[in-house]
């Protein structure tokens, strides 16, 4: 398959996007932009972790090279705003369930290897989002789309419409890797009972367990792996502009 300019286009945004808000958080950080004011996690991060997730960051574009290849063998070659439409809202879903099952999995003593690179920052920072080792990364975009390329076989999948997943996930991942919080202190009335935040995830990077689920709660409800304490913390910070100041801190 030879690409045409718009799929070369989409690819590169992809591979260079999760860089490009690395980029975005750092100079947030840097210059103080008002989004940084309510931290969630009063504590340093050394020059080491910052060096160490800018070398794991070499491998992050991986996904686009691989959803490349099999695009180059014929998946995804459906057309039209259905077939993006659909395509979008299947790779969401499957994400949502790929993420968890993995996550959970890496983190049993037998796999854990696969998973402790991303979880060597406690706190993260402007450049967790895009820190993972080769092997979790390549699971993670080779099972995602490996399967996508399966369903291809029978629904028909679109290129177009994976990659605006891609997008809209390196962008979320991003803010859920920052160290600060940005949504709303009344987020959790409403949406947020159904979607992750910023705190969310952060929880999980501190006290290592829990708060397994990408965008959605759904998974985390279902199986009891939310901590209990999600909600309270999330308005400590997000409300008080409190933030904590141990790992295991916890809230009422």
């Amino acid at each position: 398959m030879q690409f045409t300019s718009p799929e070369i286009a989409v690819l590169l945004l992809i591979a260079v996007l999760g860089h490009l808000m690395a980029l975005v958080w750092y100079l947030a950080a840097r210059l103080k932009w008002r989004i940084c004011a309510r931290t969630i996690y009063d504590l340093p991060i050394s020059a080491k972790q910052i060096r160490r997730e800018l070398r794991n960051s070499v491998h992050a574009p991986m996904h686009a090279v691989i959803l490349a290849a099999f695009a180059s063998c014929g998946f995804f070659a459906s057309t039209g705003w259905a077939s993006f439409a659909g395509s979008l809202l299947a790779t969401f879903i499957w994400a949502e369930i790929w993420h968890y099952g993995t996550h959970r999995a890496f983190h049993l003593r037998a796999l854990h290897w696969i998973h402790v690179e991303h979880h060597r920052s406690h706190v993260n920072s402007w450049l967790t989002a895009i820190s993972f080792s080769f092997s979790e990364k390549l699971i993670f975009d080779l099972g995602l789309l490996g399967v996508l390329a399966l369903a291809d076989c029978v629904v028909g999948l679109n290129l177009y419409g994976i990659a605006a997943w891609y997008a809209g996930y390196l962008v979320v991942n991003s803010f859920s890797h920052a160290n600060f919080e940005l949504k709303s202190k009344d987020y959790n009335r409403w949406i947020g009972k159904a979607l992750t935040s910023t705190t969310y995830h952060s929880l999980h990077h501190a006290r290592y367990v829990g708060n397994f689920g990408l965008a959605t709660r759904f998974l985390d409800r279902v199986f009891r792996t939310e901590w209990d304490d999600y909600e309270p913390v999330y308005s400590r910070v997000s409300g008080q502009s409190r933030p904590l100041r141990q790992l295991r801190e916890r809230a009422a």
